[in-house]
């Protein structure tokens, strides 16, 4: 239990607790009939809210840290999407705004204080290679770019942006199973740039392995109301295993996750949406007991 008793590490520990997309420096999370892409000319801007708990923080060696443990954190993007298409293919530049608060945060007794501002704003640009409307099959290829302009402090336990780039390489599609079931697969690799202000004195070159990422839905829109939409998911990270100074300190991306989802439009071009996520499994980062999403969306 030393690692934890030093500050230095302990920053380390917690300092890449990032806003992206709401997880904590992994990969990029979908939600159900995402990669479906809609009619080319059409416009979204979507509105995320997040919130979690957690209380407890495990190791990368399966060390579970509960007593005078927690997390809580708000999550909000903003995201806007331009449908488009590139020699007949269908194309979606866009990008997403993360900003949000960390709070209540303690690691073994330790306080790690609290953050707030922005995260590390992300560009995106998906492209699917293939769109069979009869079939109801689609393949799409997803690079995600995160810019290192957030809220960061080298040295502090938490911070929104990271201070540092990644990018993140996503392959995935959809298949229509009839009777309004829609099965959507994907995987991701993450990578990371290296963060070389990770300890205020300025010593801190802080280095992480590649992050990869399976997600899987399974979604239902009723044939007799196509305005809802109803999914289970299940998300598998590994790796991401993190150093600074070149010693392992604990962290990384590894665990298994749950979520339910549904979705209404409430108008044809405004669409709300909930999600419960919780993990299963986790080692290298806190453990989400819960994790509330809120979605608006909106087209035009």
């Amino acid at each position: 239990m030393q690692f934890f008793k030093h500050r230095t590490m302990l920053a380390a520990a917690a300092m890449t607790f990032g806003l992206a997309m709401g997880s904590p420096a992994k990969a990029v999370d979908l939600d159900a009939l995402d990669l479906i892409p809609a009619p080319s000319g059409t416009n979204a801007i979507l509105s995320y809210s997040t919130f979690a708990t957690r209380d407890s923080f495990v190791t990368s060696n399966g060390t579970t840290i509960k007593d005078g443990t927690g997390l809580d954190s708000y999550v909000g993007i903003l995201r806007y999407v331009h449908y488009t298409d590139i020699g007949g293919l269908p194309f979606a530049p866009q990008v997403l705004l993360p900003y949000g608060r960390l709070y209540n945060g303690n690691l073994g007794g330790a306080a790690l204080d609290s953050a707030s501002g922005i995260g590390d704003p992300i560009l995106a640009a998906p492209l699917w290679l293939l769109n069979n409307k009869e079939s109801g099959t689609t393949f799409a290829v997803v690079p995600y770019l995160f810019v290192p302009i957030g809220s960061y402090d080298a040295g502090d336990a938490l911070n929104l942006g990271e201070n540092r780039w990644k990018f993140d390489l996503q392959l995935g599609g959809s298949q229509a199973l009839g009777n309004g079931l829609t099965l959507q697969a994907s995987f991701d690799t993450m990578w990371y740039g290296t963060n070389s202000d990770a300890i205020s004195n300025g010593v801190g070159r802080l280095e992480q392995d590649n992050t990869y990422q399976a997600q899987i839905w399974l979604s239902y829109t009723p044939p007799a109301d196509t305005s809802w939409t109803f999914a289970v998911g299940y998300s598998k990270y590994w790796g991401g295993e993190q150093r600074l100074n070149g010693a392992l300190n604990g962290v990384a991306t590894d665990s298994d996750q749950a979520r339910l989802q549904v979705a209404k439009f409430v108008t044809p071009t405004l669409q709300v949406q909930g999600l419960l996520q919780r993990d299963l499994r986790v080692e290298g980062g806190f453990k989400e007991d819960a994790r509330v999403s809120v979605r608006l969306l909106k087209l035009f």
